[in-house]
C-alpha cells in the first residue's frame, strides 16, 4: 500500500488545481482577503470537491491531512492551505491534544480571515470531541500573538453552537477574553460568536453583564439578530 506523504498530496493537489484557476476569481479574492500568499483563484466549491476527490483517490487519514497541513501553511498560499483544511474538516475529531499545539503554530503563519475561519471551523470539530480542549482557544484568545491567531479562537467557538451543539458557557469562556478589542476584524468576529449561541437567555445574562464594560459597537454586532426590544433593553445599559 502506498503511505501517503504530504509531498504526494500536495504534488496532485497543484495539478488539479492549474485547470481551475481564474485569475478574475484570484483578483477579487486578493482584495476581499488581502493576505502575504499566492492565490490562484480556484473557487471554494472546487476545492472542497478536490479534498473529496482526493480522500478517494488517496485515501489521506486524518494525521495525513495535519502532516499535509504543517507543509503547506508556510506558504500561505490560499487554494493548497484550503484544500488542506476542507480534507481534513470533521476529521480533526480522531486526533489528538497534538493537533493544538501544530494549529498554535499554524495560526502564527496566517494572515487573513478567509484561511483563519477555514481552520477555526477544523479546529471546533476538534474541540468538540473533548469540551477541555476549550482551554486551548482560551490561551489564544488571551496571549495569542497576532490578531489573527484571537480570531481563530473566536470563530472556533461558533461551531460549538452548531449542527444542534450547544455550548453557551464554554464559548462565553473564551469570548469574555476578546470583549474589549478594538480590532475591527476581532470585533465582527466576537459579535458573530456571540450571535450563534442558540441559548438566548444565557445570551442576554452575559451581554447585560458587559454591557457598561464594552463598547457599543461590539454589543450592537452581537445584538443584531435579536428582538428590537431586547436589543433596546441591552443597549441601555451601556
Amino acid at each position: 500500500m502506498t503511505v501517503v506523504t504530504p509531498e504526494i498530496l500536495d504534488k496532485w493537489a497543484v495539478e488539479e488545481m492549474a485547470a481551475l484557476a481564474d485569475s478574475e476569481y484570484a483578483t477579487q479574492m486578493k482584495r476581499l482577503a488581502p493576505g502575504s500568499g499566492e492565490v490562484l483563484g480556484v473557487r471554494v466549491a472546487d476545492l472542497r470537491e478536490l479534498a473529496r476527490e482526493a480522500t478517494r483517490v488517496h485515501g489521506p487519514e486524518p494525521e495525513d491531512w495535519s502532516r499535509y497541513l504543517s507543509r503547506v501553511i508556510p506558504t500561505h498560499h490560499r487554494e493548497r492551505i484550503l484544500f488542506g483544511l476542507y480534507g481534513l474538516d470533521h476529521g480533526s475529531e480522531l486526533l489528538d491534544d497534538l493537533f493544538g499545539e501544530r494549529v498554535g503554530g499554524w495560526a502564527r503563519e496566517l494572515d487573513n480571515w478567509e484561511l483563519i475561519d477555514a481552520l477555526a471551523t477544523v479546529v471546533g470539530w476538534w474541540v468538540l470531541a473533548d469540551m477541555s480542549r476549550v482551554g486551548y482557544l482560551e490561551a489564544w484568545a488571551v496571549r495569542g500573538e497576532t490578531p489573527w491567531k484571537r480570531r481563530l479562537a473566536a470563530i472556533a467557538t461558533i461551531t460549538l453552537n452548531s449542527e444542534g451543539n450547544s455550548y453557551p458557557s464554554q464559548t462565553f469562556r473564551v469570548l469574555r477574553n476578546l470583549m474589549n478589542v478594538s480590532d475591527s476584524s476581532l470585533v465582527k468576529a466576537v459579535g458573530w460568536a456571540l450571535r450563534e449561541v442558540k441559548d438566548t437567555d444565557a445570551l442576554l445574562r452575559y451581554l447585560a453583564w458587559w454591557a457598561p464594560r464594552t463598547k457599543k459597537g461590539l454589543l450592537k454586532e452581537a445584538l443584531r439578530h435579536l428582538d428590537p426590544a431586547k436589543q433596546d433593553e441591552i443597549l441601555a445599559l451601556v
